[in-house]
């Protein structure tokens, strides 16, 4: 059998495949200029210091992406809330009795109090209420004027997540590391 291939041979010190291979992937990584490699220090001081570095550039791609997409969720929620209500406030008339029927209406009981010979028989016009296609119109503009305005809601509350997300810097360093990565999880 071969050196290398040799199980015994690791354990008379000599080193196997495996090992020599890490070994290999262990040089070139440390000579790799890929990764950023923290300035010499402690080893705790220079875990938090590639923490740092690995967290900022997750954090600004994160809050950009989200931020942008809540903008748009806020500008579309706003068009949307705007022309439902604009719908909303054209076809609130058609929920009560027109204005002019009304006075009509009043004006002839009086002038046939006043002389009892005209309208002979003219019966009041009656309202019976809206058309049903008015109140089933109505009932959805105002369901999906709530769902815009939820929407806005919860766009504002990620956004103002996101400027605390952001806005990490009280306390000691490594506690704020640990408030970030729980939001983060």
């Amino acid at each position: 059998m071969s050196k290398s291939g040799d199980p015994m041979a690791h354990a008379q010190g000599q080193p196997g495949i495996s090992e020599t291979l890490l070994h290999q992937i262990l040089v070139v990584l440390k000579e790799s200029t890929i990764a950023k490699k923290p300035p010499p220090s402690d080893n705790w001081n220079g875990f938090w210091d590639v923490y740092d570095q690995e967290a900022e550039e997750f954090d600004v791609e994160f809050i950009e992406r989200y931020a942008s997409d809540l903008d748009n969720g806020l500008i579309f929620a706003g068009l949307f809330s705007a022309v439902s209500t604009t719908f909303l406030g054209t076809m609130l008339p058609n929920l009560s009795p027109a204005p002019s029927d009304t006075t009509n209406a009043l004006l002839m009981m009086i002038y046939h109090q006043l002389n009892s010979t005209a309208f002979p028989g003219q019966a009041l016009p009656l309202w019976d209420g809206p058309n049903w296609i008015t109140i089933w119109t109505q009932s959805l503009l105002y369901a999906s004027l709530s769902a815009s305005l939820l929407s806005a809601l919860g766009a504002v509350l990620g956004k103002q997540w996101l400027r605390d997300y952001r806005d990490n810097t009280r306390g000691p360093r490594e506690s704020r590391r640990v408030r970030r990565q729980l939001k983060v999880n």
